[in-house]
């Protein structure tokens, strides 16, 4: 009997591969480090988008880059126009 119950559990390896270990992972730990990659990247991408603010404030004729891209009714040259915020 004994020898049964020890053939009924079975050991799976670690996961090797990148997705499964650190993408599809159900290890607290590695969930832990997702979260805090995850803050860091919305922290970074928030002070971009407030440096951006902060610039048209201080000088509102600057061109923004890749502006024109998103609306070319609103923002010809990449320079932000009140039309802009109407679309």
């Amino acid at each position: 009997m004994h020898e049964t119950s020890e053939h009924a559990v079975h050991q799976h390896a670690p996961p090797t591969s990148f997705i499964r270990k650190h993408i599809f992972s159900l290890d607290h730990k590695v969930i832990g480090k997702q979260y805090y990659g995850l803050a860091l990247l919305a922290v970074f991408i928030g002070m971009v988008l407030s440096w951006l603010m902060r610039i048209h404030l201080a000088w509102p004729t600057w061109p923004i880059p890749g502006l024109d891209k998103l609306s070319a009714v609103g923002a010809p040259a990449g320079v932000m126009t009140p039309e802009y915020y109407l679309h």
